[in-house]
């Protein structure tokens, strides 16, 4: 063995590891922690929120006719796929008007929401 090699393997074990583990989390699409912009779904746009990785909750803008209302929701959230989280749950309008239990779809990109449906 040549001086040194001793000090080199452990090295680069980690770096292997390393570059292993940054792949890894690069391939994951659904995040542990998400808050911001979430697409728009149905008759609810402007929507923003907070994913935990197991509840989700929303806010947004319900169109209902002409009149805009504000609405909120909360989910319980469940990985569906490598991409998609399917979130149970309620959303309602804060004037108490509309609302719906029903499946969230959210499908995830990098990180961040691309798509969501919603079913009743």
């Amino acid at each position: 063995m040549a001086r040194g090699d001793g000090m080199r393997r452990p090295f680069l074990l980690a770096a292997g590891a390393a570059v292993f583990s940054v792949a890894a989390l690069a391939a994951t699409d659904i995040p542990t922690r998400y808050a911001g912009s979430f697409p728009s779904v149905g008759r609810a746009s402007n929507i923003t929120g907070t994913f935990t990785g197991s509840t989700l909750v929303l806010k947004g803008t319900l169109i209902r006719g002409t009149r805009f209302v504000p609405a909120s929701g909360r989910f319980a959230c469940a990985r569906a796929s490598s991409t998609q989280t399917r979130c149970n749950g309620a959303y309602l309008a804060d004037d108490g008007q509309s609302g719906a239990r029903g499946i969230l779809i959210v499908t995830w990109s990098g990180g961040r929401p691309v798509a969501m449906a919603f079913s009743h």
